[in-house]
């Protein structure tokens, strides 16, 4: 059975991530949960589901860790079922989600860094200072002849 820790491991975030989404879902995951050694609370099979679930639909439609947990619970209230028998993945459809995810990612930081090369090519001329005139190399030259 995973911890907080180890289900924090599997989904790719922090521990206190796992926890916040313990706490949204607070009223129905309490019979999933067990303590452990320590102190360390126990994912059962349908906590764990209902954390899956929960990040398929923030991740899919947007939606806040709330908001998220507030649709799982309404699903396993409809349902009166097992949340491991209601809310299971398909691992193959899982994947070409993170798949799709990440491919719109990319092409968002795509954008940001065209974005960016183009500001910056923009600014830099400001930046730098502007070159001299090729006479002003003799007045310089010859004021610090001077000045020794």
């Amino acid at each position: 059975m995973p911890t907080i820790g180890d289900a924090a491991k599997r989904l790719g975030m922090s521990e206190r991530a796992v926890r916040s989404r313990v706490a949204a879902l607070r009223p129905t995951i309490d019979r999933y949960l067990r303590k452990g050694p320590n102190g360390q609370q126990i994912l059962s099979d349908g906590a764990w589901a209902m954390l899956e679930r929960l990040e398929a639909l923030r991740k899919l439609d947007g939606l806040t860790v709330n908001a998220a947990a507030e649709l799982v619970q309404r699903e396993l209230a409809e349902h009166r079922t097992e949340p491991s028998q209601v809310l299971p993945m398909d691992e193959a459809a899982a994947l070409r989600m993170l798949l799709d995810e990440r491919g719109r990612r990319i092409a968002q930081l795509e954008g940001e860094v065209a974005y960016l090369r183009e500001r910056l090519s923009d600014v830099l001329p400001l930046a730098l200072p502007r070159p001299r005139p090729w006479w002003m190399r003799f007045f310089v030259r010859g004021q610090a002849f001077i000045e020794n």
